[in-house]
């Protein structure tokens, strides 16, 4: 009998286990790059020319019923220096403490945690957009170089145009012959003590956040969501409005609404982007302005080759009636395996209508020009 309830323990603890799943995975992503900054010039080697270097812990437990326990962790990480993952870098850069680019840290990406059934799913933490899924449905570059991610396109309505928020809630309903809403929410909270925040970038600072909850400013975020997947047709829409509105010296609402959509014909793809970012409330007295953008894109597989190409327009309320900036974006991945790639990168932009988003410019490199150029030659490798 002891022998027998010893099996069963056993049986039950090994089924427990065959229910429940860790996984790591990620990608590293390195090559070398050349930039042109409105004339301002510099090459090297660097990361993240075709997609984000990330690592990622995901996990699922199946809790019987239909009901499952999810959750995901990602941390983006530099590729190309360790002072950049050290979460603590200097500005300007002093001697010791040199890096190429943004300070990382353990976790500094996607965190969520939550529920999915039959009801649908529920995802609670810093959980990504659907706008960001709006994008990248709607062009084949990721958020890498050719995208015109955070430049040319936007992802919300702050400067450096975050693709999540903190403190948020989203639900995603069950799929209906591959269509599924979301719905996004994040409380605006203006209890901070610092409130030297720039009025005119909706660029929020939240240097008493780790205070306590509710301590700090945080602008407040809603969003609506349907996608569409059913055989060569894929589809997205988002519009996501955010309140600025006395979070610090805020004074706006936004609302970036975003619609990609893409069809496979054979070995081709031909993929549609459009994107308005409209400002409400004080837009005299701020200087806010109005975008709109779109694109064509496609891509061509030929064997271990994939092709692909990127041009649009963008139109600016603060600019002239028949001035525009344009992009144009070319790509081209030499599959090794199915992991691994060799990758070539070219973006351009000409900024004529003066919209092209801060988080493009680095700090230490100026100039006068409107065109804006990088290239990549690299490698990438998921795992």
């Amino acid at each position: 009998m002891k022998k027998t309830l010893i099996a069963l323990a056993a049986l039950a603890a090994t089924g427990a286990f065959a229910q429940s799943s860790v996984q790591i995975d990620g990608i590293m992503d390195v090559g070398f790059q050349s930039i042109n900054y409105k004339g301002g010039k510099a090459s090297g080697i660097n990361g993240n020319g075709a997609s984000t270097s990330q690592f990622n812990f995901r996990g699922t437990e199946d809790l019987g019923g239909g009901l499952k326990a999810n959750f995901r962790v990602e941390t983006d990480w530099n590729t190309v220096s360790n002072r950049a993952n050290t979460g603590s870098v200097s500005s300007p850069v002093t001697l010791g403490n040199e890096t190429v680019a943004a300070a990382s840290t353990f976790g500094n990406g996607e965190i969520r945690a939550g529920l999915e059934g039959g009801f649908g799913r529920v995802d609670l933490g810093a959980v990504n957009y659907n706008s960001l899924s709006s994008y990248v449905t709607g062009q084949p570059f990721g958020t890498a170089i050719g995208s015109g991610f955070r430049t040319f396109y936007v992802n919300d309505a702050q400067s450096t145009s975050q693709v999540r928020s903190d403190n948020a809630l989203k639900y995603v309903s069950p799929s209906f012959s591959g269509l599924t809403a979301s719905v996004y929410y994040a409380a605006k909270q203006t209890k901070a003590v610092d409130t030297s925040v720039s009025a005119t970038s909706n660029a929020v600072k939240q240097t008493s956040f780790s205070t306590a909850f509710g301590a700090y400013d945080m602008q407040g975020t809603t969003e609506l969501g349907i996608n569409y997947v059913n055989g060569p047709l894929a589809a997205s829409f988002s519009t996501l409005k955010q309140d600025f509105n006395a979070v610090g010296t805020g004074t706006t609402e936004s609302t970036v609404n975003t619609l990609g959509a893409n069809y496979t014909l054979g070995a081709a793809k031909v993929f549609g982007l459009y994107q308005t970012n409209k400002n409400g409330l004080a837009r005299a007295a701020t200087g806010a302005v109005d975008n709109s953008a779109m694109s064509i894109s496609g891509t061509y597989t030929m064997g271990a080759v994939v092709l692909m190409a990127q041009m649009g327009t963008l139109t600016s309320s603060a600019a002239a009636a028949d001035t525009k900036s344009k992009i144009w974006g070319l790509g081209a991945d030499y599959n090794l395996s199915k992991r691994s790639s060799v990758y070539f990168r070219a973006e351009s932009i000409d900024d004529k209508a003066g919209s092209v988003q801060a988080a493009l410019t680095p700090a230490t490199i100026k100039g006068t020009d409107t065109k804006f150029a990088r290239t990549a030659v690299g490698i990438r490798h998921n795992f």
